[in-house]
């Protein structure tokens, strides 16, 4: 090859250093950012969103790879990760979070928030920088807080009211308020790590599960379990996290950068949330699955034990703050 040649390549790989320094393999610094759903999630649209904003805000110094579908492990294992540091970021509900952060449990109890708009106050506020602040010193920053949608009960035959779903096995997610919650309703809880869902019930080892139902359909769950009660008695609640060390370690022009690119991308993640949740409601009746909105009145009045069980512990000046909350 001329020298010319050689000359023009090489100042054409220059220029796109220059121009592009994600292109060029020039990030100083690479993260790694994992969770457990598919590449068409909100979640999964959050974080790539979030990857570009710290390309942009960082001019390419920076480099956030994702990892969708639990390529990098299951939502517990993700955390544990980011606390020793083995993985940098990863997105957690709050069910596996409270594991961690006592603080977060309030957010797995049932029928607490009024709606989206609702909930999304109370995460903006004080109160959620309060709970950011105990997630610190348990080894997780919280840079965004996202949203996965109304939680609703599926099962494997029908089901119509709560009458029709007594003494069903039902996955659930880990959370002893999740737990306690189906057994008030007199359900069998199992909790099971999200990437065995539909064999569980496919096999038979659960007859129900509890979801929202953007994953319902996107993880092909009503292939499963046809039959869907809209009951929306959780609205998940998603952490997207970066292990404190980790954090404590960049340098700080990297950290502001981090901490916009977290703020810039919770819009983008709920707007596609709500988006798609209305979307899929008419999905499912298209492909003709099961959808029915059963009374609620006897779900609330079902779950007061709960209330009773953990109000105190969670602290029932936090809850009665929530709940009138405007």
């Amino acid at each position: 090859m001329k020298k010319g040649t050689w000359i023009f390549i090489a100042v054409g790989i220059l220029l796109l250093g220059i121009f592009f320094p994600g292109l060029s393999g020039a990030a100083e610094k690479v993260i790694k950012l994992g969770h457990v759903l598919d590449t068409k999630h909100p979640y999964h649209i959050g974080s790539l969103h979030f990857a570009k904003r710290v390309a942009e805000l960082t001019k390419g110094r920076v480099e956030v790879q994702v990892y969708p579908s639990s390529q990098l492990g299951n939502e517990r294992e993700l955390v544990e990760a980011m606390q020793v540091g083995t993985i940098e970021m990863g997105a957690s509900t709050s069910a596996v979070a409270a594991r961690f952060v006592k603080e977060i449990e309030i957010f797995n109890l049932p029928f607490l928030f009024q709606g989206f708009p609702h909930l999304y106050k109370i995460l903006d506020s004080q109160f959620g920088e309060e709970i950011n602040q105990a997630s610190q010193k348990k080894g997780l920053r919280i840079l965004a807080w996202w949203v996965g949608g109304s939680r609703s009960i599926y099962a494997r035959k029908p089901i119509s009211d709560l009458a029709s779903m007594k003494g069903m096995k039902i996955r659930t997610i880990e959370s002893p308020v999740v737990v306690a919650t189906w057994k008030a309703l007199g359900l069998i809880p199992t909790p099971i790590p999200f990437g065995e869902v539909y064999t569980a019930l496919q096999q038979g080892v659960v007859d129900a599960g509890e979801g929202n139902v953007i994953s319902y359909e996107s993880m092909k769950f009503d292939e499963v379990a046809p039959y869907l009660s809209h009951i929306k008695y959780l609205i998940t609640v998603q952490l997207l996290c970066i292990g404190e060390s980790f954090f404590k370690g960049l340098p700080a022009e990297f950290q502001t950068a981090l901490i916009q690119a977290g703020k810039e991308c919770v819009r983008v993640e709920r707007k596609a949330n709500e988006e798609a949740e209305e979307k899929i409601i008419e999905l499912l009746k298209t492909k003709k699955k099961t959808v029915v909105i059963p009374n609620l009145d006897p779900f609330i009045a079902g779950v007061q034990p709960v209330y009773e069980q953990y109000g105190k512990a969670i602290g029932m000046d936090k809850i009665k703050w929530i709940q009138s909350y405007k």
